[in-house]
């Protein structure tokens, strides 16, 4: 039987959403890892956590297949075509993914 399917929308106890962020923060990593060393393409994820009882700020952490700052300098040097945020979630659902890449590929042919 397959995993029920998870609500996207914030989790209410503080104890279950730290250990859904750090293993969906891994998760990501690992993706991230892997996308960078299967497309030979430099990657970066930047993750800041809720302020928590131990932390007050929240914690930053970071990936990058090269060297952090060079790559941030870069991203602010050459702006990226488009930075996604949280209200474009739906754009990137199972059904709607292959129309949003097909419409990327016919607007900007050298993003595909």
């Amino acid at each position: 039987m397959p995993p029920a399917k998870v609500k996207i929308e914030r989790i209410k106890g503080d104890r279950m959403r730290q250990n859904t962020f750090h293993k969906r923060k891994m998760g990501l990593v690992k993706k991230a890892i892997e996308l960078s060393v299967l497309c030979d393409c430099d990657c970066a994820v930047i993750l800041k956590s809720c302020p928590t009882i131990h932390c007050k700020e929240g914690r930053l952490m970071a990936y990058c297949s090269k060297d952090l700052e060079s790559m941030l300098r870069e991203c602010l040097t050459h702006m990226p075509l488009h930075v996604y945020d949280n209200s474009e979630y739906a754009r990137f659902a199972k059904v709607r993914l292959h129309e949003f890449v097909t419409s990327l590929c016919l607007s900007t042919p050298s993003a595909c």
